[in-house]
């Protein structure tokens, strides 16, 4: 026997050895990785989660990622992701429906929820054991996210932020209700509290509203999606003017709504932001562009202010309770845009740049505060294909799936996207219109994984460098 072949068995051996009494599991590397994942104005957060965690789970369509790291994915048991039932990601039961003959769009989450997935990375070296790496995804609602902001404002420059937001705007129409029916009070004089509750549903119900628009940002977010609060006068506040030249009584309008704010702050706002955002690795937001493409100028215009209110979480001043919590943590900011298999793929590059033009304060921001950033369309689950259609002597790019109620495929005309933001005066009353189509059908297998659009390089941004 050579000394080459010697020297092989003996390192085979000493490794077998050690791997026998489990020696080798002191090099083993474990890691965690914390994602937060959220999403604007109904932006497909659920089924994105649900085909991330499918995507690992078979690791067939992850492009350059698969081919450079071998790995095998599982989904934790619940008790080993140490988390109460109600906020457990329940992926089975969304994969169920998704699985049916005729699938169906999973219903959204309306409170923080979690799941943890296990990745062992193959290791380069036979003596050195596989990595682990535990991925725990944390889904929670956008309307949440806006409320962080919230934590370093005082209750008269958040109205002040609020009342300038609705006065300079399309929203000025619809809050006048709620403006009207405080304005019947002296909201600075003693009042007995009988009108506070009609104050706070007024304003409830413009928000409300708004929302179901395509309006983006909502304060409080509770009014949205409530959550678990137990006390729901919690939520009794709105925004109101600040008093000049006086000083409102101990039991106005005023006060009572400025203690509940800061009520508000303390119990609701503060333990997110202690309990899930302070903990919190990586960022992803999902934006659904289209749908604020449909609902008008207006809609689209409060999307884009509401990544700049994003980014106040992360430029506060050096004091900030919350600066000090995310400048240790979050080193990764995605932005997404959904659904870009709703338009052909000769629009994606507008569609990608329209979404560039959005996000680009935002992105300029982070990156000054060293946070990476990095924003693409995708499709969570790949639902149409690309065809060609004639209407009246002109060759249109179609999308064939199945329309949302319907049984049969049928070719439908999304539309062109936008180079650029379009400008006000350009938009017109049903400008834009995009069928929304069902989801294709998931495979049976977990081994198996759904097609989509870019959910490779999304996955390869966000954990490729902890593999």
């Amino acid at each position: 026997m050579d000394n080459k072949n010697y020297l092989n068995k003996i390192s085979f051996e000493a490794v077998k050895m050690l791997k026998d009494v489990n020696a080798d599991k002191i090099f083993q590397k474990k890691d965690v990785l914390k994602i937060a994942i959220t999403g604007l104005n109904k932006s497909g957060k659920t089924v994105f989660i649900t085909s991330l965690i499918n995507q690992l789970l078979s690791g067939k369509r992850l492009g350059s990622l698969g081919k450079r790291k071998e790995f095998v994915a599982k989904l934790l048991p619940f008790q080993e992701a140490d988390i109460n039932a109600n906020q457990e990601f329940n992926y089975r039961a969304i994969l169920n429906g998704i699985r049916e003959e005729q699938p169906r769009w999973p219903q959204s989450t309306a409170s923080v929820s979690k799941a943890v997935l296990r990745l062992e990375i193959k290791s380069l070296s036979s003596f050195f054991p596989n990595k682990i790496l535990d991925i725990e995804i944390i889904d929670y609602p956008g309307e949440w996210l806006f409320d962080l902001p919230m934590l370093d404002k005082s209750f008269e420059d958040w109205s002040e932020e609020m009342l300038s937001d609705i006065n300079n705007s399309s929203k000025k129409i619809i809050a006048k209700d709620w403006q009207s029916e405080f304005a019947k009070f002296d909201i600075y004089g003693f009042n007995d509290g009988a009108n506070d509750k009609n104050i706070a549903n007024k304003y409830r119900d413009y928000l409300r509203t708004i929302h179901n628009m395509g309006f983006s940002v909502i304060q409080p977010g509770r009014n949205i999606q409530g959550g678990n609060i137990k006390d729901v006068s919690t939520l009794l506040f709105t925004p109101l003017p600040k008093p000049k030249y006086i000083t409102p009584h101990e039991d106005s309008i005023y006060n009572r709504f400025k203690k509940r704010y800061e009520r508000y702050i303390l119990e609701i706002v503060t333990p997110l932001a202690e309990k899930y955002f302070s903990q919190f690795d990586r960022q992803i937001i999902l934006v659904d562009v289209l749908k604020s493409l449909q609902n008008g100028y207006s809609a689209f215009l409060d999307m884009t202010q509401a990544m700049k209110k994003i980014i106040e979480i992360y430029s506060y001043g050096n004091q900030s309770f919350l600066k000090k919590m995310v400048d240790t943590r979050i080193d990764k900011v995605f932005f997404g845009a959904s659904k870009a298999d709703y338009v052909s793929s000769t629009q994606h590059q507008n569609y990608q740049n329209l979404l560039t033009t959005i996000i680009e304060d935002a992105k300029r921001e982070l990156n000054i505060k060293g946070i990476d950033t990095k924003s693409l369309i995708f499709a969570s689950v790949k639902s149409t294909t690309d065809e060609v259609k004639e209407f009246q002597g002109k060759n249109l790019d179609c999308l064939k799936g199945v329309l949302v109620g319907s049984e049969k495929p049928t070719i439908e005309y999304s539309g062109e996207i936008p180079v650029n933001f379009p400008i006000r005066e350009e938009w017109k009353d049903g400008m834009f219109s995009f069928p929304k189509f069902a989801p294709t059908r998931f495979p049976d297998r977990d081994i198996d994984a759904v097609q989509h659009i870019n959910m490779d390089l999304i996955i390869d941004y966000i954990i490729g460098d902890k593999l």
